[in-house]
């Protein structure tokens, strides 16, 4: 039992001893996502630029939101301030919506007895962090041109993605696996991804909601680690490394269950498919 409970360990020994395998497919997944379109890879760029003008225009022209904290109180500062929200929140929600059909998408490679099946939602999860690396770019143009916030703290980035990255393989487990036996479930997904959308402070900050409501929040691990991208990224400040901490505990004790869900789950893969 104790060495099911620490099964997470043997995760980076299946990705060292199939690292060629691991990078065949997330290549693969890569070269899917924009096949046959284009303009290929320029998509990466265009559509958070598309998204972003959109909420822009609805939130802080239509509602005419300001942050009112933080780095500036024009529609440029909110559009930036809101832009990395959304690029911490879009690395986690296609990263999951992504694995939900993973397996089943992958059938003849199920039947392999031979096959790692833990690559797969890796795989899908590493495609997508890849991929949302223009969103990165773009914020880091916007928080130098708009925002003139240029310092050494965008250095700490990383520390706040790879909580990011394990929560979000954490659940990307949970979710593969049910995909396989719950067809419902990308369905399901999607509805939860929408309404977390809204329950994370991406468009409003969140001091503006009331303080009976915030502990909901707060709660979020999505909530902790966009606010500390903001810190390091945007506001030019040391991320609290005591919330920080606290995400990175939550989002191993999930990437724990889910890698420990999922292998317990896969044995039926091949029966009900």
């Amino acid at each position: 039992m104790l060495m099911q409970i620490f099964n997470i360990l043997s995760l980076p020994i299946i990705a060292l001893r199939h690292r060629d395998l691991l990078i065949q497919m997330t290549r693969r997944n890569m070269e899917q996502r924009y096949r046959g379109s284009v303009l290929g890879i320029v998509w990466s760029f265009v559509q958070p630029l598309m998204m972003l003008c959109v909420y822009t225009f609805v939130f802080s022209v239509v509602f005419k939101a300001r942050w009112g904290v933080g780095t500036g109180d024009g529609k440029g500062a909110f559009a930036v301030i809101m832009f990395c929200g959304m690029a911490m929140y879009n690395l986690f929600s296609e990263a999951v919506n992504g694995s939900c059909g993973v397996i089943v998408g992958n059938q003849n490679l199920v039947k392999k007895v031979i096959f790692p099946l833990e690559i797969l939602p890796l795989a899908q999860t590493l495609s997508t962090f890849i991929l949302g690396l223009p969103w990165f770019v773009l914020l880091f143009g916007g928080a130098y041109f708009i925002l003139g916030a240029i310092g050494w703290t965008m250095l700490l980035l990383p520390f706040v993605l790879i909580p990011l990255v394990m929560f979000s393989l954490g659940v990307s487990y949970i979710v593969a696996s049910l995909g396989v036996y719950v067809r419902d479930t990308q369905y399901a997904i999607g509805v939860i991804l929408q309404i977390l959308f809204f329950a994370t402070p991406i468009f409003y900050p969140i001091s503006a909601v009331p303080e009976r409501f915030r502990i909901y929040l707060e709660a979020n691990p999505l909530t902790v680690m966009i606010e500390q991208a903001r810190n390091v990224f945007l506001y030019g400040k040391l991320p609290d490394w005591t919330y920080l901490g606290i995400a990175f505990a939550i989002s191993l004790i999930v990437l724990q269950f889910g890698y420990f869900f999922f292998a317990r789950t896969k044995r039926g893969f091949a029966d009900v498919l």
